[in-house]
């Protein structure tokens, strides 16, 4: 026994050994300090132009994004003048005009510093509405399915984005709130601020892409757009969701298609390995510098669909409140616990409060629905 005990020791510090002997491998394009533009946004035929632009970073830069600003960034178009777009936020430029389909336009941008870079001329594509949002329940989400034709043959290839809204409670309803002083005291019964229901919204961050190509008709039936999982609190109280559409050339729905394989798609021995990615955007300062990013142009089609938890079948759906609880607090403490973040819910027989009696308290996220989106009803919403 003695000697497998040894055995083991002898083992565990020569594999020590070996494993203090080995190097991480840090390939050059993982610590590279490069910073290559990226260039977000369309031409947009049916609304104002949104231009985003940042700088990439390596993997082991812990800084946030880089935004690009103060550049000079321009449509310009073959019968057309340029156009100077505003920096409306960080990085964020915008032309409030719309394009018309009767030209074909370019992108310029002109850094700061003196970078240029140009993109390819565009026409403006006409996207065709969407016919029809519908759903259906699975075992563990919400299929969402989107209708489109293009009668005269003329699109082939989609591209979509959304944002999602949902309603939801906080974990306690108070009959009680903190006063100055950290005090306590009844919720005003005349205008009291609602902190039991909000929402909370989302962008889509997965590429969404559809074609007919392979089809004798341009038409997308029952096309499946996104998946919304049942063990989320979005379908609780009621979901809705906004759906744009892009008609695509073939070229923007090849860059598109490229970037989902790269980004969503890798993982396996069988999956596509990595490729490059040109789009149709150049540094005319540098030409060999890569630009990240395909401008398009093309008007948007929009449809909002709502899923109410009625219509759902009888399936539990969390509401992100189940760590939630409620702890007697005396009044000796509540000053205390309403600074390290906790909230009055009520007395401990719902009684008016009265100085000097025990109450209820939770943490602040399970009692103000604030913590975790906004109190006020979107206009869209019924």
């Amino acid at each position: 026994m003695h000697t497998n005990f040894w055995k083991f020791c002898l083992l565990g510090a020569f594999l020590l050994t070996i494993a203090g002997c080995v190097d991480s491998y840090q390939p050059p394009e993982i610590t590279a300090p490069n910073r290559y533009l990226v260039v977000d946004g369309f031409l947009n035929g049916s609304g104002p132009t949104v231009i985003r632009l940042s700088r990439t970073r390596n993997l082991a830069d812990a800084r946030k994004a880089s935004f690009e600003t103060k550049a000079l960034v321009q449509v310009e178009g073959e019968k057309t003048k340029a156009m100077t777009l505003a920096e409306t936020s960080t990085g964020v430029y915008t032309l409030s005009s719309t394009l018309g389909p009767g030209d074909r336009y370019r992108l310029r941008v002109k850094t700061s510093g003196g970078t240029e870079y140009l993109s390819d001329y565009v026409a403006i594509k006409q996207t065709p509405p969407i016919e029809r949002l519908t759903w259906q329940p699975l075992s563990n989400a919400v299929q969402i399915y989107v209708d489109t034709r293009d009668p005269s043959n003329n699109t082939r290839y989609y591209r979509w984005e959304y944002q999602d809204t949902y309603e939801f409670n906080s974990a306690y309803e108070p009959l009680l709130e903190v006063a100055p002083g950290n005090t306590i005291r009844d919720r005003s019964s005349a205008t009291p601020e609602n902190i039991y229901k909000c929402w909370t919204s989302g962008a889509s961050t997965e590429i969404m892409i559809g074609s007919t190509e392979r089809l004798s008709q341009d038409v997308l039936s029952k096309q499946p757009l996104l998946l919304v999982a049942t063990n989320t609190p979005k379908l609780r109280v009621k979901y809705s969701i906004l759906v744009r559409q892009y008609a695509q050339t073939r070229e923007a729905y090849e860059y598109w298609d490229n970037l989902k394989k790269n980004t969503e798609q890798l993982g396996s021995l069988f999956d596509p390995l990595p490729s490059q990615l040109p789009g149709n955007i150049r540094c005319v300062t540098n030409p060999s510098e890569p630009v990240l990013g395909y401008l398009s142009g093309h008007t948007v089609a929009e449809m909002r669909l709502f899923i109410s938890n009625a219509e759902l079948p009888a399936i539990v759906i969390p509401n992100g409140n189940e760590s939630c609880m409620l702890d007697t607090v005396e009044a000796k403490y509540q000053s205390a616990m309403i600074a390290s973040g906790m909230l009055p819910v009520s007395t401990l027989d719902g009684t008016p409060y009265s100085k000097g009696v025990d109450v209820l308290m939770s943490h602040k996220a399970c009692v103000d629905c604030r913590e975790k989106g906004t109190n006020i009803r979107p206009s869209f919403w019924k």
